[in-house]
């Protein structure tokens, strides 16, 4: 697995050479493609060719592309990085609903607890609702505690007069750092061998990602923890700097616990990924999912 996540801003141009990235602004830098997680190209006048693309998609590499706000709009991912791509489909397709249900049932528990997590850590009041609300999750979320509990989760760590549709930093950020979630997730989704368009609980015709819509959800409150630390709500510019931007962008270098060991956050995607791939072949009943925890840039020993 790849442990680089590279962010170009500047005016360059990339090729590959013998399994390198080359990138060039005047300069040459090389990076071993065996090395890079993912890659964000946030400057439209960054050159590359369509061999980059299939070395990327080769390598497992998530490729992301900004939009004119310099926003992430879109990813290129593998297609063909799993040997029994229609195995898994159709796995994916025969799932049961009691299944799903209760797989869903156990992201939104988690969801729920790691936004309290997240109010405890900031310190913030509103915890102990949070876990109880956790602890009142039925099969399928059927009672719609999820949204229940998102509701008082951001007006406990925002203040009353929040809303996820305002035109303020604090939005411009959690976007920006639910997005380059959601695309290594899909990425994951993808390796795995499972279709992204067919989820748990999203079931979108307009939506090709409903699946990474569901897993992303335990790992929003890392976003969330990362942009409440760094932000001010106070702060009447809704745009992002390139410095916030960097920084958001290395959310995917965070640790998370799952079962109690501390992993980068790309490894607990992988094993979220692997473990619903497990479940929908009758393997496993419960899914290995990531726990909030104080904000820790991963070591590698």
């Amino acid at each position: 697995m790849g442990f680089r996540n590279i962010k170009i801003e500047g005016n360059t141009r990339l090729h590959i050479k013998n399994g390198q990235l080359i990138l060039d602004n005047g300069t040459e830098v090389s990076i071993p493609l065996e090395d890079i997680n993912c890659i964000l190209i946030e400057n439209p006048s960054v050159m590359l060719s369509s061999y980059f693309l299939q070395k990327a998609a080769d390598c497992g590499i998530a490729v992301y592309v900004c939009d004119g706000k310099h926003l992430p709009n879109a990813v290129v991912l593998p297609l063909v990085r799993h040997s029994r791509h229609f195995k898994i489909l159709k796995y994916q397709m025969e799932a049961g609903r009691p299944l799903q249900k209760r797989l869903w049932q156990q992201i939104v528990v988690q969801k729920i607890r790691n936004q309290a997590l997240c109010l405890q850590l900031m310190g913030k009041g509103g915890d102990r609702e949070l876990f109880q609300m956790s602890r009142e999750v039925q099969s399928g979320d059927r009672t719609h505690v999820e949204a229940k509990a998102a509701a008082f989760y951001f007006r406990a760590l925002y203040g009353t007069g929040f809303s996820r549709g305002d035109d303020c930093i604090i939005n411009s950020a959690l976007n920006y750092g639910y997005a380059i979630v959601r695309g290594m997730i899909a990425r994951s989704i993808v390796c795995y061998g499972l279709e992204p368009s067919i989820g748990m609980f999203h079931h979108s015709e307009l939506n090709n990602f409903n699946l990474a819509d569901d897993m992303i959800e335990p790992f929003r409150p890392l976003a969330d923890l990362y942009v409440s630390g760094h932000f001010d709500i106070a702060e009447a510019d809704s745009s992002l700097t390139p410095e916030a931007k960097r920084g958001l962008f290395g959310i995917v270098n965070y640790d998370m616990s799952v079962k109690g060991e501390k992993r980068i956050v790309s490894n607990c995607i992988d094993m979220l990924a692997a473990g619903y791939s497990s479940a929908i072949q009758g393997k496993r009943e419960s899914l290995d999912l990531p726990e909030l925890m104080e904000l820790q840039v991963h070591s590698y020993e």
